[in-house]
This record gives structure tokens, C-alpha cells and sequence, in this order.
């Protein structure tokens, strides 16, 4: 009874709390994808859009023309979504920027430099799909054009008790 009440009382501990984990930096070349991974371990084995998830993704990115680049998201089973991509024309940088499933203001609608806290272009909560967070997490940046490199100056994600959510579209 102890041992079954002291292993509750760490999974609570654990999915109570958020947890994030930093990615990292690396080089974004012309007409070229950076991938930089993260490994994931310690979290519950299911993510959830009610109880336990992906909660943001944070990044810093140092490149001019903006609208050269897309990043996707990449999951230990493989799922993919794209954060952003042709966003912020000319402009440069991305500076403390954040994503969140909760957030009140969409990445697409604004203007670099990007810094504070955005709804991704598509659902964090895509990623909430029952499946084992633990593992290798990838950050694919895609630089689309030539004359403008960068650099990925960092990256986390966060998981916690207040995960993405998505409703998917079923009819019209």
C-alpha cells in the first residue's frame, strides 16, 4: 500500500508540473533544412489534449527575410506540423518566440520581428495524440531561398497539465 501510494503520489508529481526540454542551436543555409533534435524522457507514456501535453514551443531564430522560412514540428512517432511558414515578408527574426495552443493571437495575422507568444499556424494539439512523448523530438527548419542565412539561436518545448488542444473539422 506505501509503494502504491509513493508511486501515485510521483506521477502526480510529474504530470502536475510542467517540463521542458531545450533543443539545439545550428545554422539555417540557403535552400537547405536544419534539423536539430532534443531527447525526451522521464514523461508519462500517453499525451493527452485533457490531462497531460505538449504545452508550447519556444524559439529564437537570427535570419533576415523571414518569409523564407518554414518550421515544422516533428514527434517521436513521426507526426509533423508545421508551426510557420512564408510568414513575416522581408522582416527578420523570431526573438523569444513562443507557441501555444492557447494563445490568443495567430503567428500568420502579425509582423517580425516575432517575440512574445502566438497560435502556431496549424494546432499544437495535433501532437496530443496519445502517443509516447518520450524519445527524439526534431525542430525542421527550411530555408527556402538563397541570400539570406541564419541562424536557429535555440529552442524548447514544453510539457505539462495544460496541454494543446484540436478540434478537428468533421463537416460543413
Amino acid at each position: 500500500m506505501k509503494t502504491t501510494l509513493s508511486l501515485l503520489a510521483l506521477a502526480l508529481s510529474v504530470i502536475s508540473h510542467a517540463q521542458t526540454f531545450t533543443g539545439t542551436s545550428g545554422n539555417i543555409q540557403d535552400n537547405q533544412e536544419l534539423v536539430s533534435s532534443l531527447n525526451v524522457s522521464g514523461l508519462p507514456a500517453n499525451l493527452n489534449q485533457t490531462t497531460f501535453g505538449l504545452e508550447q514551443v519556444c524559439l529564437s531564430i537570427s535570419h533576415t527575410w523571414d518569409a523564407d522560412l518554414t518550421a515544422t514540428l516533428e514527434a517521436p512517432d513521426g507526426t509533423q506540423i508545421i508551426l510557420f511558414s512564408a510568414i513575416g515578408g522581408g522582416d527578420n527574426d523570431f526573438d523569444g518566440t513562443c507557441l501555444r495552443g492557447d494563445a490568443t493571437i495567430s503567428i500568420v495575422t502579425q509582423d517580425a520581428p516575432f517575440t512574445g507568444t502566438f497560435k502556431a499556424m496549424n494546432p499544437l494539439g495535433i501532437i496530443n495524440n496519445n502517443q509516447n512523448p518520450n524519445g527524439i523530438w526534431k525542430l525542421r527548419i527550411y530555408d527556402s531561398a538563397t541570400g539570406d542565412e541564419g541562424t536557429l539561436d535555440s529552442w524548447s518545448i514544453t510539457f505539462g497539465s495544460d496541454p494543446a488542444t484540436h478540434q478537428p473539422f468533421t463537416s460543413s
